[in-house]
């Protein structure tokens, strides 16, 4: 594919390095002259230097080609300037944003982005699963939750069939990911420590699942 990243911080750097491995066409654009030198001088890739927010430097990081643009500046209004753009001048298939406000991601969905990320809600969010006892809570539809929890040699879990699980009620033991498989939960598959786990549940029942795996 051919991505447009918006965008040269660490967030652009790292996705770049992601695309780059995964064998997409890259364009930046960033307006910092010493990170867009950064990125010329370390990546194998096209780097505009200029403000994603204008045209210009859209065009000529080649957005009439684009499969996708990401905006993932540090700067909301860029990034949602560029979005419009994408959409409804130069119809992108896929666009996507990053926004430091989480009460931004209105405005986004009304532009059409196909998908708004808020770093802010989403540290929240993993501080959120720390305090929890999971490594990861996502929430869909207002009341249901994804939880990711790995685990460790004291859960009482360990060596236990899926069968003897009793799981609190409104909860689902979804998947097991064992060095990078992911194992459907039969009946007769047992949990092994180091394992991740994937529930779905109600929203409130997230504290009878972490006393299930930590068993306190």
């Amino acid at each position: 594919m051919y991505i447009i990243v918006i965008g040269g911080g660490r967030v652009g750097e790292y996705l770049v390095s992601m695309l780059i491995e995964e064998g997409h066409d890259i364009a930046l654009i960033e307006q910092d002259p010493e990170k867009a030198n950064h990125m010329a001088e370390n990546y194998d890739i096209l780097v505009i230097k200029g403000d994603g927010g204008d045209a210009k430097y859209l065009e000529d990081a080649g957005i009439h080609k684009a499969d996708v643009l990401v905006a993932c500046t540090g700067h909301d209004q860029i990034n949602f300037v560029a979005c419009q753009l994408a959409k409804s001048t130069y119809n992108v298939p896929k666009v996507i944003a990053r926004t430091t406000n989480p009460s931004n991601k209105v405005l986004y969905e009304k532009l059409g982005v196909d998908v708004v990320i808020s770093t802010t809600e989403a540290a929240a969010k993993a501080i959120y699963a720390g305090i929890k006892g999971f490594s990861a809570v996502l929430t869909f539809s207002g009341d249901v939750e994804l939880i990711y929890a790995t685990i460790n040699k004291h859960s009482p879990l360990v060596n236990a069939k899926v069968k003897d699980i009793h799981m609190p009620w409104g909860s689902i033991l979804a998947a097991i990911l064992r060095e990078g498989d992911i194992i459907v939960p039969t009946e007769d598959v047992t949990i092994m420590e180091n394992d991740e786990i994937v529930i779905i549940n109600k929203k409130g029942v997230e504290n009878k699942v972490r006393d299930l795996i930590t068993g306190k």
